[in-house]
């Protein structure tokens, strides 16, 4: 049509004085009639307000885009900081990021998808497309899959991005022991929906990807949604950064087999997609253009209790009951480095999707911490830090090296905007995570036991010895697993930091309700911060903090900065400077240094 009019205005006015200004006006129709960059959106008081907070957020790390959605009408559609901080490239509303287990729901769309097209039901036992079960897993049904209650255990091992094929993951998965009978309790398993996603497959006759993309994301008007299909090129897809700002890379192609990912995401993880595709993605759900009515109902309904708070699992959304009184069908989904919330709260007619390239402010606090605070204005939203410029010059004259009475150091350097804070004093490292302190003597303190069982694992761990670590876990996982992750982390420690010397228990903190054992282990050069946190029933997890006690400080003014970690926000620390000392604080912990010279 367009080509049409353009040749009409073409040869009516070829020969009138007035060509030139003619074909400018064409040009002009040609401009506007081609498809245009999406527009960032900033439409109203509660828009605002979210903005205002996101825009001051980005200079203690956040780097994403978020989009709000309130009675069917997006108010808030924006991006913040950068998609790749070597070049300076700035995110953008329309980049495509890895969702993370956001992919959990499509897996759960596809298997309803598949039972209204009476291919399959999902009280159907697995062993009916699946071959080869086991008789111990004989009694596990696609909705036990799709609801987290089959039994396997949360981590049989295998990294996102190891090539393995479907057939070797599904016969890998049978053939683990179950952690719990098939429908007895609630356990978080990846590999559940990879076998699910297997199931999609055989049931179909067709690849995973394709399946959805033909069923569910293109009849959604969903172009940039799946893992290699729609063919993004590179500059759409954001670099993912470490906790320390080191570039990690991308989700994409990372390890994949030739036309798709490794079974250990495929299916429970690793799709892509933009703001406005899963906005579609609510409103296909929202009209029942994809799935019936009665089957939406099913995929929202909430069956199972999961580890947190009034969460029911659904099949792959968490169905929760805010604190109005109101439903909320969300689900999050991260790797450490790309990180997405999706939160649809039904009965407020409101959506929020957040997503964000590094670990630091990732999404999945921000969307529940306080995007939802600041949309529905029912509770303070977190208090962020004023920034301010200050001139590298300024900054240059407070850098050296700094002497505590303990005899600890202080290393203050500048950066492109504030000043770096490096401490040797573990005083500091527990102020600023809260850390509660360790037991002064044994079998006293609250958190006494966890400490004793600590202590003997990274004694046990420092000499190789890795069984305590693998008791401690209870056989949730594999021995080789374990012992192949930390005879790799040893290594490294001592590759870094020299010989190991010995250890210190900083305190004990908090990881979503439960108790954290932070440790610095010590080494001639340095150390290395390590984090055991205790389940009820067992040790649930390990982790590095590979931050360590070096901190980035904003300035505030001339004379005083903040370090904020939007983590731990009662933990901030501000550091004053006056003549040749600085006054460190962070909660109820002051300590004065005084510069070398």
């Amino acid at each position: 049509m367009f080509a049409r009019v353009f040749h009409s205005f073409f040869t009516t006015f070829a020969s009138n004085a007035r060509m030139r200004s003619v074909l400018a006006a064409a040009v002009l129709f040609l401009l506007v009639a081609a498809p245009q960059p999406m527009r960032e959106i900033v439409s109203g008081d509660v828009a605002r307000r979210v903005d205002d907070f996101l825009t001051r957020l980005v200079p203690f790390g956040f780097s994403g885009a978020v989009l709000v959605a309130k009675d069917d009408q997006i108010i808030l559609k924006k991006a913040y900081g950068f998609a790749n901080r070597e070049t300076k490239q700035p995110y953008t509303v329309d980049m495509v990021s890895c969702i993370g287990s956001v992919t959990k729901q499509f897996t759960g769309a596809a298997i309803l998808k598949l039972e209204m097209m009476g291919k399959l039901n999902t009280s159907d036992p697995i062993a009916k497309y699946l071959p080869n079960v086991p008789a111990d897993k004989a009694g596990i049904t696609i909705h036990h899959l799709m609801t987290h209650t089959a039994g396997f255990s949360g981590d049989l091992g295998g990294l996102d991005e190891e090539p393995i094929s479907r057939d070797d993951l599904v016969a890998k998965v049978l053939a683990a022991p179950l952690a719990s009978k098939p429908g007895e309790r609630f356990e978080y398993s990846n590999e559940g929906f990879s076998l699910a996603g297997a199931i999609v497959e055989r049931v179909s006759g067709q690849s995973y990807e394709a399946f959805l993309r033909q069923q569910l994301f293109l009849p959604a008007d969903m172009t940039e949604t799946g893992y290699l299909l729609p063919s993004w090129p590179a500059p759409e897809l954001p670099i993912g950064y470490r906790m320390d700002g080191q570039p990690w890379g991308r989700v994409y192609k990372n390890g994949w087999r030739d036309n798709e990912p490794g079974w250990y995401l495929t299916a429970n993880g690793g799709i892509h997609s933009s703001l406005d595709d899963l906005y579609r993605w609510h409103q296909a759900l929202a009209n029942t253009k994809i799935l019936s009515a009665d089957a939406v109902k099913k995929y929202q309904e909430g069956f199972a209790p999961s580890m947190g708070g009034n969460e029911r699992y659904g099949y792959g959304w968490g169905v929760q009951t805010t604190r109005r009184g109101t439903k909320v069908v969300t689900h999050n989904g991260g790797n450490g480095f790309f990180f997405t919330d999706f939160r649809r709260y039904l009965d407020e007619k409101v959506v929020i999707i957040a997503m964000s390239n590094e670990p630091n402010v990732p999404a999945t606090l921000v969307a529940p911490r306080d995007l939802e605070s600041l949309v529905f204005g029912d509770r303070p939203a977190t208090a962020l830090p004023a920034v301010v410029d200050i001139p590298k010059e300024a900054r240059d004259r407070h850098a050296g090296v700094y002497t505590l009475p303990s005899g600890g150091r202080v290393t203050i350097a500048a950066d492109p905007t504030g000043l770096t804070f490096a401490s040797d004093e573990p005083a500091l490292y527990a102020a600023i995570n809260s850390l509660t302190p360790p037991s002064t003597a044994l079998g006293a303190g609250r958190f006494a036991d966890v400490e004793a069982k600590t202590r003997a694992i990274v004694e046990a761990s420092a000499k190789g010895d890795f069984k305590p670590l693998f008791d401690a876990f209870d056989g949730d996982r594999p021995f080789e697993v374990i012992r192949g992750n930390q005879t790799r982390f040893w290594q490294q420690f001592r590759d870094e930091f020299g010989d190991y010397t010995g250890y210190e228990i900083l305190g004990v903190g908090m990881e979503q309700g439960d108790p954290a054992v932070v440790v610095k282990a010590r080494f001639t050069r340095g150390g290395a911060i390590l984090k055991y946190v205790w389940g009820p029933r067992r040790l649930a997890g390990f982790a590095i903090d590979r931050g360590g006690a070096a901190w980035t400080l904003r300035p505030e003014s001339a004379e005083r900065y903040v370090h904020f970690e939007y983590r731990q926000p009662a933990g901030a620390l501000r550091v004053t400077f006056k003549g040749d000392q600085v006054t460190v604080n962070v909660g109820n912990t002051t300590l004065t240094a005084t510069k070398a010279r």
